[in-house]
């Protein structure tokens, strides 16, 4: 049984995630991907955050009481100037009828320039309340409606969803406002829905603020940091959130040993980068980095062995019933694989030479023989591990860390200090060992 529990590593990772996503100093898509929580292929964060945002229950309650609120909805009393022949419609506006009969109509007493009411609902708060509306229905018909979890039917069952559709596509009122994606909403449409006296009206800017803030990341507002936390870090696959509180832990780490976490740039591939004055450190979840971990079975061509030309045997003959079942190409491999983490140590922020390597396996159990499996996992990373050749024919210091939720080991690190071991309830303290830390950096 792990003993960090779904609520402890909520809190774990809770505030380093808005400190960190605040600054700028992760990479948003990676932490994108790691709460990628109803594999759906969420790989961005504003789009992750727009799910959220309708799944909280400020935005489901203003849902579910709409229908009644849209009876009230309120519309302004326009006049529309119109030319008519023989007929008048609305009232007579006498100064602009001469004019046109003395000016365009050679004297045509028939004409006359009339003012036709009508009812307009293109007023800023009800632009607002469609923009406000299309944002939520949009994100539930296209990203929340499909979601096959207990989570998403407590906040969107299935008969919430077809109520707020009918609503959305049939209230009479709704459809005579302009089409919300169409809605570029202004400040002084937001100021006059502020302002409104009607609490439909209030309440939609009050939602829609928010959600303009939450995408603009301001994560030190209160109610924004709220539902970043109370919605954001939700996953069902715990073992994902646990590698992400681990690896925050030694963000943290690295940060007091005088490595300064830097702003990640778009399309970067890093989770993080740390710097010092001379060192520059990329840190990996899920990813190469650098390195490659794939050794061609092409390898072992020309060795002499019964073994090997069976292994062979069994690869192109894979490869061969992948194709011929699926159609699929393969890439026959006497090893290939990816650590749970990379960490690569460079001399200046040019990257221009390698000098230490850490690679680590994180494993959210306290399961002995998983333990076993991710350790020798590990072992063949480090001996496989390749930059431009293998990493131990190069004077690059490699270290393994692996990471459990409690296995009781005899020892932290073994005599050659080659792997370490640390148990993530002492990541929280700061008594665990540090020999995984490069020296060049500890």
């Amino acid at each position: 049984m792990s003993k960090l529990e779904h609520a402890e590593l909520v809190d774990g990772v809770r505030e380093e995630l808005i400190t960190y996503l605040q600054n700028g100093t992760v990479n948003k898509q990676a932490v994108a991907r790691t709460l990628d929580i109803t594999e759906l292929g969420i790989d961005e964060i504003d789009r992750l955050k727009r799910i959220h945002f309708c799944l909280s229950s400020d935005v489901v309650d203003f849902i579910e009481t709409l229908q009644g609120r849209l009876r009230r909805i309120k519309t302004a009393n326009q006049r529309d100037r119109e030319i008519t022949r023989g007929e008048v419609r609305g009232g007579i506006d006498w100064q602009a009828t001469t004019r046109v009969r003395y000016t365009e109509s050679a004297g045509d007493r028939t004409r006359f320039a009339c003012k036709t009411p009508y009812t307009e609902y293109d007023i800023g708060e009800n632009l607002v309340l469609k923009k406000l509306l299309w944002l939520v229905h949009s994100t539930v018909q296209e990203d929340i409606s499909d979601i096959n979890y207990d989570w998403r039917r407590e906040a969107w069952p299935t008969e919430r969803i077809a109520m707020f559709d009918r609503i959305y596509a049939r209230n009479v009122h709704l459809n005579r406002i302009r089409d919300g994606e169409d809605i570029r909403v202004t400040r002084r449409m937001l100021n006059t829905a502020r302002t409104a006296r009607q609490s439909l009206y209030t309440d939609a800017y009050r939602l829609y603020d928010r959600y303009r803030r939450l995408l603009a990341g301001k994560y030190e507002d209160e109610d924004v940091s709220q539902l970043l936390s109370n919605t954001l870090v939700i996953p069902e696959r715990l073992p994902r959130l646990f590698e992400l509180f681990c690896i925050f832990q030694l963000l943290r780490c690295l940060s007091s040993r005088g490595l300064r976490l830097q702003p990640i740039e778009s399309g970067a591939k890093q989770l993080a980068i740390l710097e010092s004055d001379q060192y520059t450190v990329d840190i990996y979840h899920d990813q190469n980095g650098g390195l490659s971990f794939h050794v061609p079975l092409s390898e072992l061509e020309g060795i002499e062995a019964d073994y090997i030309d069976r292994y062979q045997n069994v690869q192109r003959r894979h490869g061969e019933l992948v194709d011929a079942f699926l159609g699929n190409d393969t890439q026959p491999s006497l090893f290939s694989g990816r650590p749970d983490l990379v960490l690569e140590v460079y001399e200046s922020r040019a990257r221009e030479v390698l000098t230490a390597v850490v690679l680590g396996e994180i494993k959210y159990s306290d399961n002995q023989q998983t333990f076993t499996r991710g350790l020798e996992e590990l072992l063949k990373y480090i001996e496989f591990a390749q930059y431009e050749e293998y990493l131990s024919d190069l004077d690059i210091d490699i270290q393994g860390l692996i990471i459990s939720d409690g296995v009781e080991t005899n020892r932290d690190s073994p005599l050659d200090g080659e792997v370490t071991h640390i148990s993530a309830s002492d990541l929280i303290s700061v008594g665990y060992p540090e020999s995984w830390i490069p020296t060049q950096i500890r």
